[in-house]
């Protein structure tokens, strides 16, 4: 049956509700689109579906179908007190189908709702969607309609209006909508977490347990002081709340604008108000506050305090800009005025060598000043050794050219006071010896550099067809014609047991600005990483924030000697508590961004991890498919019972000596396996080894296992995804790595030299301190969910995390055992601390002296070290 459009308007009960909606009569209209005309060219259409102005008795509408949306972008800058009002109404909706009226204020990565029609409320008549704050003095304010319904079942937007009254005496006391990732200038106390939380490009604060976050803000000479904040709410069960308070009385008695409880907690952001009570006042203080379980989340965002100066009072000073027109993210405050007496201009820009400094001389100094020249476009190095200086190895002359850098012609972008790469994953260069990691640097500006800008660039050189990472800095001025001083560069640290040196040089530069097409991109990718890593007190904090535990801080990383120790730290209670790191030449001053080599920790988190995933996505139970069935490369005689758990396991029967790591360490295995480069001769040597013991019964530890494992989760993901799907770049990354948060620089992973790519899977990642941390807390506190989804088969999880009976086979005592890519360790055996017997602690363990031990009361430890 044909259905006839008997959409009605209603316009006089529209008409009501639009002269109720309307804010007062002198508010100026920023924009409306009533559709009378029947145009909306000013929409910008997307999504599938249909659109048209729809006519009925004399009214127009737009209307949508399917899923279909329109867009307008808008500006509100010079207005406040932005109201907006939107009418959406519904016909034929069935169960599923809905109607949407939105706004967003962050550019369209997120939205927020004015009005919902969904099935039951499709009769043909409008209703009215308003918002009263958050609109002020914005740059770009969208608007949209969308359908989310099938095809014929239609949504009608109608007669939008935007007002607001021009700005003229009223200030913007306070704001604060996090978007730098900081809140600094917040006092945050009470037990639980705080951290800055990023969801579809939005930062907010993120507060639990008792955890509550206050700012004090003055607004003496000021009236018609209003505050807006929003609240928001995830998780929450009984009992639990949230607050956005406000205190006129310094903090002695407190009002609530929002209080949010269970049921209330869809993630949707609430906006409170206060109108008055807040004029002409010293001390005005604004809070959230969270009253609920450890992982129960109140999140706070965009504080907005304005008012109008008081007749006959001057405004107040504003705080100067820094410097006006430089810097527009994380500026500093410094004078330029340094006092330098090292890495000066003079030697920069002159042809004199330069030494081995301790590296105070490349970090930011106390004093520097924002930047006047910006870097955007391509730095080149003209390569020339450099002086290496081994330092207590002997193992240079195995190497080709060691001491000369790759070659060197990358792009880059300046944000504020940052030097972003282009390239953030480890990049192969050619080289014989080294591969390359760029991290972001630094930019600022000192009295003694006539004229020119000066950069700290951190960097790493990673050993080819290896995981051994040496990380340096170099430096360089430059102005925003192309003049570029030499770049002294040095590298002073490593992780890297076998092979340590200094190396030192300073090198001809050539500097090309140019557009970078993707600036854009770099920089908002940038900005959302940085402030999704865990905050950072140095370690000592850790004492003093709870200084009934009784803690010595000095004991922490005490089994690995300082001089061989590249980072560590503790995650505890939502915070890094980072130690030093340390070099040869003083702290590393870039130790947020310092690369790290994961070496067998990989075989946690790619071999465990992926075998994890693949066992909860898909039917069936891929922990036990048969090697020999993925790789053809293992013969059945001996492959053939052997499933992928065992070589996750490394517990495959096949070995040539039962001994701890006798065959890990032959000299067959190091040439035939870690010295190979192509997929073919790797996975041959793998699969060679004789059968000795029963699959699943005897640990033997062989990176080989693994490799076999990657290559058979390969051929099995092929086989459900497509012959060109990679379980890394196409499972791991997206997500596991995006959604946890991890850097770029473990987007990427060390491959077999070939068209094949295979990921090694048993080690060769780099990765940051943070990532450490992310990766660890994901199995033993987030247990394995990511973004409320069960991502880690939690069977799996839980054995290899030691809460079951089944934690795996003992790996030479009683006291040490091994599931999943994980060790466990029973504190019942130790001789430093009393613990009762089965008191098994699981952590990942890589080459040299790295760790992840991950704690029972939820702590998680780190360290990264050649002991």
């Amino acid at each position: 049956m044909k259905r006839m459009n008997t959409f009605v308007p209603f316009a006089v009960c529209l008409y009501l509700v639009a002269a109720v909606a309307v804010p007062s009569a002198h508010a100026d209209t920023v924009a409306s689109d009533d559709f009378q005309d029947g145009e909306y060219a000013n929409w910008t259409l997307s999504g599938n579906g249909t659109d048209t102005a729809n006519l009925y008795l004399g009214n127009y509408s737009l209307r949508l179908d399917g899923l279909r949306q329109a867009q307008w972008q808008l500006s509100t800058s010079g207005y406040e007190n932005v109201q907006l009002s939107m009418d959406l109404g519904g016909l034929y909706l069935v169960s599923g189908d809905s109607c949407h009226a939105e706004y967003s204020t962050n550019g369209g990565q997120s939205w927020s709702n004015v009005q919902t029609v969904s099935n039951g409320q499709d009769n043909g008549s409008f209703l009215t969607g308003t918002v009263a704050a958050g609109l002020d003095d914005l740059t770009d304010v969208r608007l949209r309609f969308r359908a989310n319904t099938l095809f014929g079942n239609y949504c009608y937007g109608d007669n939008v209006l935007l007002t607001g009254d021009p700005i003229t005496s009223s200030g913007g006391l306070f704001s604060d909508d996090f978007q730098d990732g900081s809140y600094a200038n917040w006092t945050v106390s009470g037990d639980g977490n705080d951290q800055i939380n990023t969801y579809q490009g939005n930062l907010s604060l993120r507060l639990d347990g008792l955890r509550q976050a206050e700012i004090a803000v003055d607004t003496s000479g000021y009236e018609n002081v209003q505050l807006s904040m929003d609240l928001g709410a995830l998780y929450l069960v009984n009992g639990d709340f949230c607050y956005a308070e406000v205190s006129s009385n310094a903090g002695q008695s407190w009002q609530s604008l929002v209080t949010l409880g269970n049921g209330a907690d869809d993630g949707s952001f609430t906006t409170g108000n206060q109108t008055s009570g807040l004029d002409d006042n010293a001390d005005v203080r604004v809070r959230f506050r969270a009253y609920t379980l450890y992982g129960n989340y109140c999140y706070g965002d965009n504080v907005l305090l304005t008012g109008s100066a008081i007749s006959g009072e001057p405004d107040p000073d504003p705080e100067p800009d820094p410097d006006p027109g430089t810097c527009d993210y994380d500026c500093f405050n410094g004078d330029g005025d340094t006092g330098r007496t090292s890495l000066t201009a003079t030697q920069l820009l002159g042809t004199q060598q330069v030494g081995l400094v301790n590296y105070q001389h490349y970090a930011v100094p106390a004093e520097a000043a924002n930047p006047t020249n910006t870097f955007s476009g391509t730095l080149t190095l003209t390569i020339e050794a450099g002086t290496l200086s081994e330092q207590g190895t002997s193992l240079a002359s195995a190497y080709t050219t060691p001491e000369t850098l790759p070659s060197f012609a990358y792009e880059f972008v300046q944000h504020g006071t940052h030097l972003l790469p282009l390239e953030r994953q480890l990049i192969q260069t050619g080289h014989p010896s080294w591969d390359l990691i760029l991290s972001p640097g630094r930019v600022w500006q000192e009295t003694g550099d006539q004229g020119y800008s000066r950069v700290a660039l951190p960097f790493a050189l990673q050993e080819v067809n290896a995981n051994c990472i040496h990380n340096g800095v170099m430096t360089f001025l430059f102005k925003d014609d192309g003049s570029i001083s030499e770049v002294a560069y040095q590298v002073a640290q490593e992780t890297c047991q076998y092979f340590k040196y200094n190396l030192h040089g300073k090198l001809a530069a050539d500097y090309d600005p140019q557009t970078i097409s993707s600036a854009s991109a770099v920089i908002s990718a940038y900005e959302a990483e940085k402030a999704a890593r865990i905050p950072v007190k140095p370690l000592s904090a850790l004492a003093t924030d709870y200084p009934s535990s009784g803690v010595s801080v000095s004991a922490i990383g005490s089994d690995q000697s300082a001089s061989h120790r590249s980072a560590y730290g503790v995650y505890y209670n939502g915070v890094h508590y980072q130690g030093a790191c340390a070099t040869r030449q003083g702290d590393y001053p870039f130790c947020d961004v310092m690369a790290l080599p994961s070496y067998s920790t990989a075989k946690s988190v790619v071999g465990g991890y992926a075998l994890m995933t693949l066992e909860n996505r898909y039917s069936g139970s891929q922990k036990d498919l048969i090697v020999s069935d993925y790789v053809s490369q293992c013969p059945t005689s001996r492959w053939s019972d052997v499933t992928f758990a065992d070589a996750l396991g490394m517990v495959t029967g096949n070995y040539d000596s039962s001994g701890d790591s006798v065959d890990e360490g032959s000299t067959e295995t190091v040439n035939d396996f870690f010295l190979t480069a192509t997929h073919a001769d790797k996975i041959s040597h793998a699969c060679h080894y004789p059968r000795k013991s029963t699959p699943g019964s005897l640990f033997v530890y062989h990176s080989s296992d693994t490799y076999i494992l990657s290559a058979g989760m390969q051929a099995f993901y092929q086989q459900q995804e497509g012959s060109t799907a990679d379980y890394y770049n196409d499972l791991l990354v997206p997500d596991l790595w995006q959604p946890l948060e991890l850097s770029p620089m473990s987007y990427g992973t060390r491959r077999s030299y070939d068209t094949v790519a295979m990921p090694w899977a048993g080690f060769g990642l780099s990765l940051l301190s943070d990532d450490f941390l992310k990766l660890g807390r994901f199995a033993s506190i987030a247990d394995g969910v990511v973004d409320s989804q069960q991502v880690l088969d939690p069977t799996m999880l839980a054995d290899a995390m030691q809460t079951t009976s089944n934690g795996g086979v003992t790996t030479g005592t009683s006291s040490s055992r091994y599931r999943y890519g994980f060790w466990a360790y029973d504190l019942g055996a130790s001789s430093i601390i009393s613990c009762p017997s089965n008191s098994w602690v699981p952590y990942m363990s890589g080459f040299g002296g790295i760790g992840v031990v991950l704690l029972p009361n939820n702590m998680v430890y780190y360290y990264v070290s050649d002991n």
